[in-house]
C-alpha cells in the first residue's frame, strides 16, 4: 500500500461533537486517500457491584443487552447525521468493553491503517489536557493515530512534518508526503535546532522518495528553539491543516510513555495531529499503487 493511502480507518466515538469532527475527517481521508472503508465504533461496558443478587444481576444484564441494541441504533443515527447517510464504505460496530480496551480489541480484528479520534480540551488548569482514553490509545496503538479537536476546515491543502535525524522521522515524512500527494497539498519539512551549536539535518527533502517528491510541493524550513513550541507556533502562523510527526514511545516501568515533544504538540496544536509510532509503518503502510 502506498504511504498515505488507507484501506481501513477506525473511528472510536462517544457521540460528542468532537467525535463527529473526527468522523468527518476520517471520511475526507477515505475519499482522497485510497477509497477504503471506515469503521465507526462505540464501546460500552457494564460491571455489576458484587453485592447484587442473582435475580437483580439477570435483570441488569437484560437491560444492558437492550442498551447495546439501542447503542447500535444510536450509532447508525450518529453516522447518518454526521455524513448525511451511511455509505457502503462505512461500517458501524458496538463493542462490549471499556473504551480503550474496545479500541484495542477492534483494531486487532480490523487491522486498520489509521485510527482517527476526537480529543476534548479541558478548561482551567487542565486546559488542553488529553482525555485518558485518547492518551492511552496514543501510547499503545501499533498504527498511526490522528487526533482531532475540530471540524476539517477544508480539503487538506497544507501539511507540516517536523523531523529530526531518526528513522522514525523518516517514516513519518514518507507518510506525510503520501497524504500531501493524495490531496495535491503542499508539504513543509520542518527541523528545530534545540541546542546551541547543534547541526541541522542536511537536505531534509531528499528523505522523500523521488516518486513522492514529484507529486507534491515541498519546502524545507529550519528554526531554533524548543521543538514543541516552534511546531505549535508554526502550525498556527501559516496555518496548516495537519501535522504529521514521529511520536517515539519509551518504556516506563510496565507501561509506555510518549515523548515530550509529541505529547505537547498533540495537546496544543491548532490542527489535527497524526502521530506515527516506531512500529506503525512497517506493519500497515507499505508502498504500493492505488
Amino acid at each position: 500500500m502506498q504511504a498515505g493511502t488507507f484501506r481501513t480507518i477506525l473511528v472510536p466515538t462517544d457521540f460528542s461533537d468532537v467525535s463527529a469532527d473526527a468522523l468527518r475527517t476520517a471520511n475526507l481521508l477515505r475519499e482522497h486517500c485510497g477509497h477504503g472503508k471506515v469503521v465507526v465504533m462505540y464501546a460500552n461496558w457494564f460491571e455489576a457491584p458484587p453485592y447484587f443478587t442473582s435475580g437483580r444481576l439477570d435483570e441488569l444484564q437484560k437491560e444492558f443487552r437492550e442498551s447495546l441494541h439501542l447503542a447500535e441504533e444510536s450509532l447508525g443515527a450518529f453516522v447518518r447525521s454526521t455524513l448525511g447517510g451511511i455509505p457502503d464504505s462505512v461500517n458501524v460496530r458496538v463493542i462490549e468493553a471499556l473504551p480503550a480496551d474496545g479500541i484495542r480489541r477492534l483494531a486487532a480484528l480490523e487491522k486498520p491503517d489509521l485510527i482517527v479520534m476526537g480529543t476534548h480540551g479541558r478548561s482551567g488548569l487542565n486546559r488542553w489536557m488529553l482525555g485518558s482514553v485518547a492518551e492511552r490509545v496514543l501510547r499503545e496503538s501499533t498504527v498511526p493515530v490522528l487526533t482531532v479537536r475540530s471540524a476539517p476546515r477544508r480539503p487538506i491543502r497544507r501539511v507540516l512534518c517536523p523531523v529530526h535525524n531518526t528513522d522514525l522521522s523518516r517514516q513519518a515524512l514518507k507518510l506525510a508526503a503520501g497524504i500531501s500527494a493524495c490531496f495535491e497539498a503542499s508539504l513543509t519539512v520542518f527541523h528545530v535546532v534545540e541546542t546551541s551549536g547543534a547541526k541541522t539535518v542536511s537536505d531534509l527533502c531528499n528523505w522523500i522518495p523521488r516518486e513522492e517528491r514529484s507529486r507534491c510541493d515541498i519546502r524545507e524550513l529550519v528554526r531554533e528553539g524548543d521543538a514543541s513550541e516552534e511546531i505549535v507556533r508554526l502550525a498556527a502562523e501559516e496555518p496548516y491543516d495537519m501535522v504529521v510527526l514521529g511520536a517515539p514511545r519509551r518504556r516506563f516501568f510496565e507501561g509506555m510513555v510518549l515523548g515530550t515533544t509529541a505529547i505537547r504538540t498533540v495537546r496544543h496544536a491548532p490542527c489535527p495531529v497524526l502521530s506515527v509510532g516506531a512500529d506503525d509503518l512497517p506493519q500497515n503502510s507499505r508502498l504500493s499503487s492505488h
